[in-house]
């Protein structure tokens, strides 16, 4: 099975206008509140933006927004034991 990344499959499986990588800049929200009570978004689209880190800090920001860090901590480490 060979599956080839290009542009016109961004565009097929990730619904990506063009087939872009990512949202463009100045499309980012701001941070991933949303009208829906307890929805918040997290991933490419949100700042800080595209990348494997940038979106895991745009998931601790998510989650921060739910729970304060030190209760997020807290998780973690109940989660390590």
């Amino acid at each position: 099975l060979d599956l080839t990344g290009s542009p016109i499959t961004h565009e097929r499986f990730l619904s990506r206008p063009q087939g872009t990588y990512g949202s463009a800049t100045e499309d980012y929200l701001k941070d991933g509140a949303t009208p829906i009570s307890k929805l918040v978004l997290a991933g490419d689209g949100i700042f800080p933006g595209i990348g494997v880190p940038a979106v895991a800090l745009s998931g601790a920001s998510a989650a921060n927004s739910m729970v304060n860090p030190w209760q997020h901590w807290q998780c973690l480490d109940q989660i390590k034991a």
